[in-house]
């Protein structure tokens, strides 16, 4: 019997930077070559190593390869390995060929790097961490090529290749829903985000300047204290003395942190972006509070933290000889959810501001004038830096209020329908008040109709913020993102609101809470909340089935008692993946679940499906998507295909999949040929 699954990992030399200008410029640099390959068949105990200087490529890889069978070449990060076969290679092959290992831990809630992974689930064979120095010194310019150094490589690869196998072996596979979307992000990635590249290299410069004069101005200020951005440790000691006197500031920098093995609890002074825009928020009250200069060295540390340099030099050191940049979107890179995060342009993290005047502000750069507040104008100006061809436009649509819709829905709850009845009303009638004039309704004791915009605004802030059972910090963190400014006092009085007039919202959390830790105590029995399903198997796997079908993985389930100000409760808490063991230890650092945060993990998990199955019915359909963020999906077509391409997006998305029976949908659809919110 032939065997139909081979697990290959290449090892390969290029002048490319592989980190800094991807996978796809790295692979098709005509200096690239492949060190070694080592290969497994799935039904057999011992894998190969082919050395190019040594033989030929081995035939019945080859063979194999050509055969096009789907699903048969499985990868740790398959892409690297699809990219090289092709274009180093010159062997080709389809996408529906491939399986991604680290797309699978992923998917699974474990670590993508093979590395951590086969320490996490403790392999008895894992990825040699000593290998990072051989590939210095083997993949890295200037290459050495000492036989006994290269023996040692050949080893490190086979037992990556082992590794691999064996970390498939020991985690749920993606099912064929999963795979398909695999598919069609990696189609997405192939089709990659055309950028202007002029600009981005124009661009990079002028943040590059601006840093250098934000560090000479932060020397001055603080006389050498601080001397460049990202120095938030030395803003302690301008702090932490005026933090003994005033209780307020003290409040603002410091945490209560619970040690998650030993139960003990410390103060920790943080300096991270709450408690600067905590202290901002108290020098704007008070002015002179936090002494001379510091609110200027706040906020001068704050500018240098939105720089984009990194992401704009990504624009220029990623794209092809095409101005297009491949690769950016990760599936299921984005922790317990299953949605896609993204490396080099990191286009998830892109501000949400878009320039007013794009290319008045676009023509100042390239002459090189200067523009005022540097940091703030860049940032909004990368967006507009993604471009469609000539004679091509983008077509996106954003889902509108995705996750506030998702949330109830998912309740099945009698108090939760009017919220979605809100929901079809304005859906059908854009002039009815919205859900947030709604919440804001609530709060203040006045028909929705007679909300006002500031109102409004609080409706929107408690909606996005306390959904999850956010507390004052949660509400404060999204309030200072829509200009809206309350005393901790009112802060309060708001959220207690909000959940009096959402008793569906609390009861949600407390049974999705009691549901995962009945679940973990009684193994093999399912308990259901709302429209989710809790299982955990033997081995501590807790799974929550979505709506979809899906499942939301919490590796190694553990249920500890703990005592609290109200005395004894049960605790549940499961591995997190992208945390990592600190140096010495053994145990994998683990996450607290509690009701706010599964019911997080499943809206955004079925919001994520949502848009999974609109992205493969496009793709499939030969829809050219070259990019998704979230509750987005980007077309680019060409010019006379803009209409068609409108009708086929608004279709994709505005249609529920047959499990979404009763979800209210809607989105709104721009076109144009820049990239913008």
């Amino acid at each position: 019997m032939k065997p139909n699954i081979l697990h290959l990992d290449y090892e390969t030399q290029g002048y490319p930077n592989l980190f800094d200008e991807g996978a796809y410029r790295y692979a098709k640099d005509a200096r690239t070559k492949v060190v070694s390959m080592a290969w497994i068949w799935d039904d057999r105990e011992t894998g190969e190593i082919w050395v190019p200087s040594e033989e030929p490529f081995p035939d019945e890889v080859k063979d194999f390869m050509l055969a096009g069978i789907p699903r048969s070449l499985h990868a740790h990060n398959a892409q690297f390995e699809r990219l090289i076969t092709e274009h180093v290679l010159g062997i080709p092959t389809d996408i529906d060929q491939w399986y991604c290992t680290a797309a699978q831990a992923r998917a699974r809630a474990l670590p993508g790097a093979l590395d951590d992974l086969g320490r996490c689930l403790a392999l008895p064979i894992q990825k040699d961490r000593a290998g990072k120095d051989l590939i210095k010194k083997i993949c890295v310019p200037p290459f050495e090529d000492d036989p006994e150094l290269l023996e040692q490589f050949y080893n490190y690869n086979m037992t990556d290749v082992e590794t691999e196998r064996m970390s498939e072996n020991a985690s749920v596979p993606l099912d064929e829903k999963e795979q398909r979307v695999w598919i069609a992000n990696e189609k997405v990635n192939d089709a990659g985000l055309r950028v202007d590249v002029e600009f981005a290299e124009a661009a990079a410069g002028y943040a590059e300047q601006e840093l250098r004069e934000i560090s000479e101005e932060l020397t001055r200020l603080t006389k050498g204290v601080i001397t460049r951005p990202r120095q938030f440790a030395r803003l302690k000691e301008f702090i932490e003395p005026i933090a003994v006197n005033d209780k307020a500031v003290r409040d603002a920098i410091t945490r209560e942190v619970t040690d998650r093995r030993t139960g003990e609890t410390r103060t920790k002074t943080t300096l991270d972006s709450n408690a600067r825009t905590k202290l901002l928020d108290l020098e704007r009250q008070k002015p002179g509070r936090l002494g001379p200069n510091v609110r200027e060295v706040i906020e001068l540390l704050d500018a240098a933290g939105r720089s984009s340099v990194s992401k704009f030099e990504a624009m220029a050191n990623r794209a092809d000889e095409d101005g297009r940049v491949r690769g950016a979107y990760i599936f299921s890179g984005a922790g317990q959810t299953g949605r896609f995060s993204s490396a080099g342009l990191q286009v998830h993290n892109f501000p949400r501001s878009t320039a007013a005047e794009f290319e008045a502000t676009r023509a100042k750069i390239m002459k090189g004038e200067p523009i005022d507040d540097a940091m703030t104008v860049l940032a909004s100006m990368l967006r507009g830096s993604i471009i469609a061809e000539d004679g091509h436009q983008f077509v996106c649509g954003d889902w509108s209020g995705i996750e506030s819709r998702v949330l109830p829905w998912l309740t099945k709850d009698d108090d939760a329908k009017p919220v979605l009845k809100v929901f079809r009303d304005m859906d059908r009638d854009p002039s009815l008040p919205d859900n947030y004039m709604k919440a804001a309704a609530d709060i203040y004791g006045k028909a929705a109709k007679d909300i006002n915009k500031t109102e409004r605004a609080v409706g929107k802030v408690v909606v996005l913020a306390c959904g999850y059972s956010g507390g004052v910090g949660a509400f404060n963190s999204m309030a200072r993102a829509y200009g809206v400014t309350m005393t901790e006092e009112r802060v309060q009085e708001t959220i207690r609101k909000w959940r009096r007039a959402n008793p569906w919202a609390t009861r949600f959390w407390s049974e999705l809470n009691a549901a995962a830790i009945d679940a973990v105590a009684n193994k093999g029995t399912i308990k259901t909340v709302g429209r989710l399903d809790f299982y955990c198997g033997a081995y501590g796997l807790l799974t929550m089935v979505l709506p979809s079908g899906r499942i939301i993985c919490y590796p190694q389930a553990r249920l500890t008692e703990v005592e609290t100000p109200n005395g004894g409760e049960t605790e549940l808490s499961a591995i997190k993946a992208n945390w990592r063991p600190k140096e010495g230890e053994r145990e994998w650092p683990r996450v607290r679940l509690y009701g706010g945060l599964i019911a997080e993990n499943a809206t955004q998990a079925c919001a994520a499906d949502i848009l999974r199955e609109a992205l493969v019915d496009l793709t499939e359909l030969d829809w050219p998507v070259v990019g998704h963020v979230h509750d987005e999906l980007l077309l680019e077509v060409a010019d006379d295909e803009v209409a068609e391409a409108t009708d086929q997006l608004r279709r994709a998305m505005m249609t529920p999949p047959a499990w979404a029976d009763g979800l209210p949908l809607n989105c709104e659809i721009w076109t144009g040929r820049r990239y913008r919110k």
